[in-house]
């Protein structure tokens, strides 16, 4: 609603992984999503259905499928989810952000496109940025982010790295999520490191034109983000994810010279503040890492997948005419 669109959203569940107990309500969660979805399809009547890989978009690309709309996926992850391994070789169009991906569907017309991403995390400079959060200019900067909602494993390390360690020459941008953020706040209280402690960062866009280095989740969103601003990173893949994708995103971007991963059950306060301060005073190495998560973004994402959706709708339209 924020940026002008009606919402609506379908009581969808996902399977994989699920406990037993969350598996035996699956059928009846997705019953009412069908229902609710066919409701919407006749209201609305779209002509086009784009998904984004998720399984809350098997319902809408099934029913394209079936009913003969136009549809597309827009793939995200390295390893493609389950309904976009189910689904591909059926929707009229897939575009995936990895070569990696290209590999393993089956698509009648596949493209390595990138990951769509607003235009606004483009903007920004590094005195902006300083500005902005009131930065010292003289010290490094180190983000930590573990999502939107934050990631309790990598919020609880550098809360230990925090409190043991004074950092002169480093300042830090802190999120947390909101769930974390009254104890995370509260625990920092007597630190001597110089941390800036938000539950959410609204202009991510400084942020990322702020940081030196980033300590991050490996969600594919996030990996578009911060490779649009060539921001070097330590990744924690989230162990849960749904067919260890985030896992593979951070060894795809580890190969690639941008990252460095680091497995959630390595995390430690000795190697994260050792893993730091080895790539802060490598100037070089930062540089190369820099240089290769450039080379990975397709700044142009949005506007390509945009551009297909509208030429899908527009040769519906033509079709429905003659």
């Amino acid at each position: 609603m924020k940026e002008g669109f009606k919402c609506y959203s379908l009581p969808v569940k996902g399977f994989l992984g699920k406990r037993i107990s969350e598996r035996m309500i699956f059928p009846l969660f997705l019953t009412v999503s069908i229902i609710l979805f066919l409701f919407i399809l006749l209201l609305k009547k779209p002509g086009v259905i784009v998904g984004t890989g998720g399984y809350a978009s098997f319902v809408p690309l099934l029913f394209g499928i079936l009913f003969g709309i136009p549809t597309l996926i827009s793939e995200q992850d390295s390893y493609p989810g389950f309904s976009t391994r189910m689904l591909s070789r059926y929707v009229t169009e897939v575009h995936v952000a990895h070569k990696k991906a290209k590999l393993i569907l089956l698509a009648k017309k596949l493209y390595v496109t990138g990951n769509p991403l607003r235009d606004t995390i483009f903007e920004g400079t590094r005195e902006e940025a300083i500005e902005y959060f009131k930065l010292d200019r003289g010290k490094k900067t180190v983000l930590i982010f573990g999502g939107s909602h934050g990631a309790r494993s990598i919020n609880e390390v550098f809360l230990e790295v925090l409190k043991n360690n004074t950092f002169l020459h480093i300042q830090f941008i802190f999120q947390t999520g909101t769930d974390d953020f009254k104890w995370v706040k509260k625990a920092l209280g007597d630190t001597k490191a110089n941390v800036m402690v938000f539950p959410f960062i609204e202009r991510m866009n400084l942020a990322y034109a702020a940081a030196d280095i980033l300590f991050s989740r490996a969600g594919a969103l996030s990996i578009a983000e911060m490779t649009a601003r060539g921001v070097p990173s330590v990744l924690v893949p989230y162990p849960y994810a749904t067919g260890g994708h985030q896992e593979e995103n951070a060894g795809y971007l580890e190969r690639i010279g941008a990252s460095v991963m680091l497995l959630d059950k390595e995390l430690s306060s000795v190697k994260v503040t050792n893993l730091m301060l080895s790539l802060l005073s490598d100037k070089k190495r930062l540089r190369n890492m820099s240089e290769a998560a450039l080379s990975f973004c397709k700044r142009d994402a949005a506007h390509m997948i945009a551009k297909r959706v509208l030429s899908l709708a527009n040769r519906r339209r033509e079709c429905s005419v003659m």
